[in-house]
């Protein structure tokens, strides 16, 4: 089975509207302005990981349906983002 993530608005959403304009194919504001997710399980997609780490609300969860378990972002590595290569 592919891998797919189910994404949930929670009740906590301030009704931002961020994500939806940030990522329209997954969320849609409605008419009484509450954001919902378009579309039902979805294929793994980081803009996803960025949305709703941006939600100033924190509603948004994303939970891959094969483990259970939350999606989140990659760890960066120790010493912050990444290193850069120095050359003589």
């Amino acid at each position: 089975m592919d891998e797919q993530w189910r994404i949930t608005v929670h009740k906590t959403c301030r009704r931002s509207g961020i994500c939806a304009a940030a990522a329209p194919r997954y969320f849609s504001v409605d008419d009484d302005h509450r954001t919902r997710p378009t579309a039902g399980p979805v294929a793994p997609d980081p803009e996803l990981i960025d949305v709703a780490e941006a939600c100033p609300a924190e509603a948004i969860t994303l939970t891959d349906l094969v483990t259970g378990r939350p999606v989140t972002a990659p760890a960066e590595p120790a010493g912050g983002r990444g290193t850069r290569e120095v050359r003589p």
